[in-house]
């Protein structure tokens, strides 16, 4: 079956030629049916299988299915099967679809009966090339379309053309094809040595390009841009030429047509003029250099509309470029007769066009000569300015019917400009002007000068010429006085072309101004009786006016009220109150001063309350001391009487009984008034406690007065400080609160003055209560001496032996009873006359206090005997007085207080 069958069989040479192939070339080999039996790697790897997938597979599985059902397909196996050996190209599908391009050969091997054992395919993967191939086909089909072709032999004959080049010369390739090259040049340039020189060079296999001139069919002249290239065999020798063209016949033709017009162009292209020019089609053919710069100038602008405008390649546009409808144009510039004016509006810019019809000498419309201006600085400068005469319009009309009184100056102080108001405040004030103008005309200020209203115009003048920000003035011209707001009118470029001036007619205003300062400065002197005449005012000073009588008059009627209470409470009539009805401070004023009377008058009732007490104390402890005094010089008596009695003792014994008896007697009865002495001490001691009690509490009262004081001392000054806040409209109501304050003070001055009487009282009462403690002691020795010389008696009558030294002892007790007896009596006596005093003191003080009148609320006035003591005043609250002083000894004068505050 050949060595194709038998691999066990000896390498011979076919089988080495067999293994070179495997390493080089696909191999796959099939059953007679087309059942593939086996397959190499170099196979397997290009199409993407593995040797299980395809074998016992029909080859079928490798090509399209439509190709695998068609006819020659079964054709293609049939002749393989009979033997027949098939090389080609072939496209198949690898695995996944993927199309893969092979050069092969179907190898059918045959036995020696000639029956077809396989079919042997070796194939190489030409994809690359295939795509290649099919790419620069593409390219020559691309030029093919787009250019006109053209194949030649060397020695110029014509191998083929396309249509492109058939169509442009107007020939059939049946009626070019083997024709030499030089039926399409100039007969005349066919014999010349250059076009063989030509051919010879491409001969030899150089390239040839440029512009070129040929003949068409029908003789006419054709331009193209055309290159000429040789195409090498394999062994890198010329065989023939192609050659690619472009018509650019038109192109030549303009470009003749511009040569012709050169001389008039060099002339158009220095004129001064924008002049462009376009032929009948529209297409630019000529602009000159102030064209150019012109549009040079605004590029930028019109490539942001036109983006491939470009003023170096204007030559061989179109006009129709600068327009967004150019059929419009073209239809206009096509019946174009006469010249025609127009404006081109693009990318913002303006342009002014004049186009004229170009027409030669025969009457034929060559095309259209076009001027260009650009307008565009211009339209806006008097779009500008018609936008400023317009604002400067609605200013002017404004101005005229605006209140405030304006007037404009130029830069020479000429009136230019006067509104309504101020022509109607001049006509109004004419006649006060005239008193220090005579020539004033209010109907002939325009166009004269402001220096008509100055005495000192240079002045005048240099202030305006150095104006640069507001000034503000006051000038006075026949009694009258006019407020001026003057202004500085600049340029864009700050010159300074004028001045405007604002008038206002101050005269009314500066009047009321006076009345309302004598007013001010008349109520700052205490006078409340100037008013502002409310005569001939309206609007809002009538109102101003009639505001600040209204609260003068308040305020008169709050001091007068005030005053008039003060006054009283000076004259100590405490029973005067302010009635009428205020508001606000003024409402807090007279609360205040009311709350201060009623508080004082409480005040002096609890004063005089406390002094009748005082008082009638003063005399109970004057009437015990009398009392005490009469019954010590009583027990003196009777110690003398003992005496005498002791003596007579001494001198019998005889009589001793009975002496014992009369001595205890006596004793007893000493003993008893002793025992009435000691309670009168104590009673005395108890009165003084309660003098002491009485004068600590007359002192925490005049520290109530003085705390009073200090508190109407404190109103004073807040209403000081209120005025103060006021202003002038307050500085008499100011001397009124230093009134009551210094009322306070002289109120604290009678206080520390009652205050010091109150404290030599409480020390002379304390005095007279260390005496009567010494009394009440003294008192109770004496009992107890007594009680002594009865139990001595006792025992003499018991025991007469001792009788001797027992009187012995009586007699020393006697002298020292007599001895405290005198200085009893001396005590006593101190004490009555500090009694007596502190009544006088006491009466002196309801004296005082009978100068104030209180009312109807009247002193509450207790007898001087025979009183009942009265219940306690009764307790604050807490916080009611927070200054209090505190009582008894520790009470401190605040009289150093006072002089600081």
């Amino acid at each position: 079956m050949g060595w194709f069958s038998n691999p066990k069989q000896s390498e011979s040479s076919n089988d080495l030629i067999v293994n070179a192939l495997n390493k080089s070339l696909a191999v796959i080999e099939f059953e007679p049916s087309g059942r593939i039996i086996t397959a190499n790697s170099n196979f397997l790897n290009a199409m993407g299988y593995r040797l299980e997938e395809v074998q016992g597979q029909h080859h079928s599985m490798f090509v399209e299915p439509d190709e695998a059902q068609s006819s020659e397909y079964k054709n293609f196996w049939q002749r393989l099967r009979g033997g027949e050996f098939i090389s080609n190209e072939f496209k198949r599908l690898a695995n996944g679809g993927r199309e893969v391009w092979i050069q092969a050969t179907y190898n059918p091997i045959i036995d020696s009966q000639g029956q077809v054992l396989k079919v042997i395919k070796f194939a190489t993967d030409i994809t690359e090339q295939k795509k290649q191939a099919a790419e620069a086909q593409g390219q020559l089909e691309a030029i093919s379309k787009s250019q006109a072709v053209i194949e030649f032999n060397l020695d110029g004959t014509i191998i083929t053309a396309n249509d492109n080049f058939l169509n442009g010369l107007g020939y059939q390739l049946s009626e070019i094809k083997g024709q030499h090259h030089k039926l399409f040049v100039d007969p005349e340039y066919a014999k010349t040595n250059e076009y063989k020189q030509f051919w010879d060079k491409l001969g030899r296999g150089e390239y040839d390009s440029g512009e070129y001139m040929r003949i068409g069919k029908q003789g006419q002249e054709i331009w193209i841009q055309a290159s000429y290239n040789p195409i090498f065999d394999l062994n890198g020798k010329p065989y023939k030429v192609i050659k690619y063209a472009s018509d650019i016949t038109a192109q030549k033709q303009l470009e003749r047509e511009s040569k012709k017009a050169a001389d008039l162009a060099s002339a158009l292209t220095v004129c001064q003029a924008n002049v462009m020019i376009a032929d009948k089609d529209l297409n630019i053919v000529f602009v000159n250099d102030q064209v150019k710069l012109m549009l040079k100038a605004r590029e930028t602008e019109l490539q942001g509309v036109l983006p491939s405008f470009s003023v170096d390649n204007l030559i061989g546009t179109c006009v129709d470029d600068f327009h967004k409808h150019p059929a419009h144009q073209r239809e206009l510039l096509k019946n174009l007769k006469q010249p025609y004016k127009t404006e081109l509006r693009l990318a913002g810019l303006i342009f002014s066009l004049i186009a004229t019809p170009w027409i030669n000498h025969e009457g034929k419309h060559l095309g259209t000569i076009v001027e260009w201006e650009d307008i565009t600085d211009s339209v806006a400068k008097a779009e500008q300015e018609r936008a400023e005469a317009q604002e400067n319009l609605r200013v002017k009309q404004a101005l005229d019917t605006v209140a405030t009184n304006t007037m404009i100056a130029d830069a020479s102080n000429v009136i230019v400009y006067m509104n309504n108001a101020v022509k109607s405040m001049m006509s109004i004030a004419e006649d006060d002007l005239k008193k220090e103008l005579p020539n004033f005309d209010s109907t002939n200020l325009m166009q004269q000068n402001i220096d008509i209203f100055h005495k000192n115009p240079a002045h005048q003048q240099n202030l305006l010429a150095k104006l640069t920000t507001t000034y503000r003035a006051e000038i006075k011209v026949g009694g009258r006085t006019f407020g001026l707001v003057a202004n500085p009118i600049f340029t864009p470029e700050q010159e300074r072309i004028g001045t405007v001036v604002e008038w206002e007619d101050r005269t009314g205003e500066v009047a009321i101004e006076k009345e309302i300062a004598q007013l001010v400065s008349d109520a700052g002197n205490g006078d409340l009786e100037t008013r502002v005449d409310e005569k001939g005012k309206e609007g809002f000073f009538l109102r101003l006016a009639q505001g600040l009588n209204s609260l003068v008059e308040i305020v008169d009627d709050a001091v007068s009220d005030t005053a008039q209470m003060l006054d009283a409470m000076a004259n100590g009539d405490l029973s005067k109150r302010i009635e009428k009805e205020y508001q606000g401070s003024f409402d807090k004023l007279k609360q205040d001063a009311n709350t201060t009377a009623d508080k004082l008058t409480d005040v002096i009732n609890r004063i005089n309350s406390s002094a009748t007490l005082v008082a009638s104390g003063a005399e109970e402890i004057s009437q015990g001391n009398a009392d005490l005094s009469q019954r010590t010089e009583e027990q003196a008596s009777s110690l003398e009487e003992t005496a005498s009695s002791m003596e007579e003792m001494t001198s019998t014994v005889r009589q001793n009984a009975d002496n014992a008896k009369v001595a205890n007697d006596l004793a007893e009865e000493t003993c008893e008034k002793a025992i009435q002495g000691g309670e009168v001490v104590n009673r005395a001691v108890t009165s003084m406690s309660a003098i002491n009690e009485s004068s600590k509490k007359i002192a925490d009262i005049i520290g109530v007065i003085d705390e009073i004081a200090f508190q109407t001392n404190l109103l004073a000054l807040n209403a000081a400080v209120e005025a103060a806040r006021a202003g002038e409209q307050g500085r008499g109501f100011a001397v009124v609160a230093g009134e009551v304050r210094n009322l306070a003070q002289r109120s604290a001055g009678a206080a520390k003055e009652i205050k010091e009487l109150i404290r030599d009282s409480v020390a002379k009462v304390t005095d007279g209560s260390v005496l009567v403690n010494e009394s009440g002691e003294t008192l109770r020795e004496i009992v107890s001496s007594v009680q002594r010389v009865t139990q001595m008696i006792s025992d003499i009558t018991e025991a007469s032996e001792e009788q001797s030294a027992g009187i012995e002892q009586v007699n020393k007790a006697v002298a020292q009873m007599d001895e405290m007896t005198q200085q009893n009596a001396a005590l006593v006596e101190e004490a009555s006359a500090a009694g007596e005093s502190m009544a006088e003191q006491a009466n002196e003080m309801r004296q005082l206090l009978h100068f104030f009148s209180l009312g109807q609320q009247g002193m509450n006035t207790l007898p001087n005997t025979h009183f009942e003591r009265s219940a306690p005043p009764a307790r604050q609250p807490s916080g009611y007085l927070k200054n209090t002083q505190p009582k008894g000894e520790n009470f401190i004068d605040s009289a150093d207080e006072w002089e600081e505050f």
